[in-house]
């Protein structure tokens, strides 16, 4: 799709940020197309794909020689954010999303270290964890930490605790991330989480964690589906 092609969802999407916020309220007239063509600076054609686009969702109605109105509130899409604004942590990101998160403990092990962002360990403790949203999979997670921080750790409830919290008791939370985003092909041995069988593009996400003496903690990857995923970012001009 190009980005003209997209001119009309984002039209959409902004009517419906303004239902939403009550610039147009139920049973009002929307703008007609020549207005809205003029105000946005876009073609009557772009304006009429989008008033279909919500008139098939049923949040506005047309009526012939009147004009088109508003016919209810548009349901409000879950996303997570996992960009700018979001915590270190996917359970609260996850909540904010307006879902509800669990989590499913993989695997956890000891494993000698081939990181090369552990130069100085022998060994790391890997912990694989399914990530849920209403009860239906999201992410995987692989993190990765230190042995000679956390030993120990293997005898942690990771189901029902929190990793972060777990860091933190030990005086290693990290309070500086440093993330990365990529796109890739959901790796082989994931898919059967997800019940996918062809290839699929998934977020990747790697995590480097540091805490308050500037140590490196942390190293995690993600593994998360766009349907419920959302970057945002902001650019500043100088």
């Amino acid at each position: 799709m190009t980005n003209r092609e997209y001119l009309y969802v984002q039209l959409a999407e902004n009517i419906k940020k303004k239902i939403i916020n009550g610039t147009y309220s139920i049973g009002s007239r929307i703008p007609s197309e020549r207005e809205m063509a003029e105000v946005y600076g876009i073609t009557r054609v772009t304006v009429r794909r989008a008033l279909d686009l919500l008139v098939k969702e049923k949040v506005l109605v047309a009526s012939v020689g009147k004009g088109t109105f508003v016919a209810k509130m548009p349901d409000i899409e879950k996303r997570i954010n996992l960009g700018e604004g979001s915590s270190s942590r996917l359970v609260s990101d996850i909540r904010s999303g307006g879902m509800n998160p669990s989590k499913i403990v993989i695997d956890m092990q000891w494993l000698k270290n081939d990181l090369k962002c552990f130069p100085n360990e022998e060994h790391i403790f890997k912990l694989t964890r399914l990530m849920l949203v209403d009860d239906k999979p999201y992410a995987i997670q692989i993190s990765n930490l230190p042995y000679s921080k956390f030993e120990g750790i293997e005898r942690y409830d990771f189901k029902e605790g929190s990793l972060y919290d777990y860091m933190d008791n030990y005086g290693h939370l990290p309070i500086r991330i440093s993330s990365e985003l990529t796109i890739v092909d959901m790796p082989k041995e994931f898919k059967k989480y997800f019940n996918i069988k062809k290839k699929k593009k998934v977020f990747h996400f790697e995590y480097m964690g540091r805490d308050k003496e500037g140590e490196l903690v942390e190293y995690t990857e993600s593994y998360n589906l766009p349907e419920y995923t959302e970057y945002k970012f902001t650019i500043k001009r100088f």
